[in-house]
């Protein structure tokens, strides 16, 4: 599936054909002791992130 990843910058990061664990991201990110997250070979803070959507969600947004 297709995700797009939106974070608090402005920006977002394109995941194609992604399989996403969101049990074990959302783990990750409750996790204290960890700052950086791996997206797609993107090392970033796990701070930044707003939202992760599968594509069909977003493309559902911006039409609306």
């Amino acid at each position: 599936m297709n995700y797009q990843v939106q974070l608090n910058n402005g920006q977002a990061i394109n995941l194609t054909n992604a399989e996403f664990d969101a049990i074990a991201f959302t783990a990750t990110l409750n996790d204290q002791k960890i700052n950086f997250v791996n997206i797609g070979g993107a090392i970033i803070n796990k701070h930044i992130i707003i939202s992760v959507l599968p594509v069909s969600a977003t493309q559902t947004e911006t039409q609306a």
